[in-house]
């Protein structure tokens, strides 16, 4: 599927693990993405890559949300076999997740359930207009907390 073309230029990270998350709202939007701590791997892909390796997820991840009720999906999508994991909350904003395959899946499924309480803290702010960029200094400091708890054991 290559219906999706839509994507913005990636924010230059200083993190050298190979772990990449991505907030998209309604309309595919991304409004949240950071390259995480974790194990690193030889085979990362290029930084430009990143964003239409996620995008690309995207179909599969429609297809299989119509065929389950899970909120959590191990894989919907690989590449270089590094799965792309991904949590879709009640008001359909979608977690991504492209790292390595080693990772244990409860450690996914627990990040992805924090990042959501994480989330809905940031949702409820009445500064925060709904389905724009997650700016929060605070939001991104908790996302790397809880990525290094859960990938660098």
């Amino acid at each position: 599927g290559g219906r999706r073309t839509q994507h913005c230029l990636l924010r230059p990270t200083k993190i050298g693990g190979m772990i990449y998350l991505a907030i998209i709202a309604k309309g595919d939007v991304v409004i949240y993405e950071v390259k995480l701590p974790g194990p690193s791997s030889a085979k990362n892909p290029a930084e430009n890559q990143l964003q239409f390796i996620v995008h690309q997820a995207l179909d599969s991840l429609d297809q299989k949300t119509w065929s389950g009720t899970n909120m959590f999906l191990r894989e919907v999508d690989r590449f270089n076999n590094m799965p792309v994991s991904a949590f879709i909350t009640a008001g359909h904003i979608k977690f991504m997740l492209l790292h390595q395959s080693g990772i244990d899946e409860n450690s996914v499924k627990q990040f992805f359930y924090e990042l959501y309480q994480l989330y809905i803290k940031v949702s409820m702010n009445p500064f925060y207009l709904k389905n724009t960029p997650i700016t929060s200094r605070k939001f991104g400091d908790r996302v790397f907390q809880c990525a290094r708890s859960h990938f660098l054991r």
